[in-house]
């Protein structure tokens, strides 16, 4: 036998889970796309740092001075 006390307090229970879900679910899909912005900019922020290099940078190559096989 149910009492209405005991039918409020499992509407309120089922209510407050349906809510608690709700929020996970909002939580999970604000974090996927801030997660997936996040790699989008670091992507674009690695491409940049390579197209903004500066391109006289020297390879540590030894020179060719006083070099007996040179031609």
């Amino acid at each position: 036998m149910f009492t209405p006390a005991m039918i409020l307090a499992n509407a309120k229970i089922n209510e407050l889970q349906a809510e608690a879900a709700a929020q996970r679910l909002a939580k999970t899909s604000r974090s996927a796309r801030g997660e997936s912005r996040g790699r989008l900019a670091l992507a674009l922020s690695k491409a940049r740092g390579f197209v903004s290099s500066p391109v006289d940078v020297p390879l540590g190559l030894p020179k060719l001075t006083d070099y007996p096989y040179r031609s």
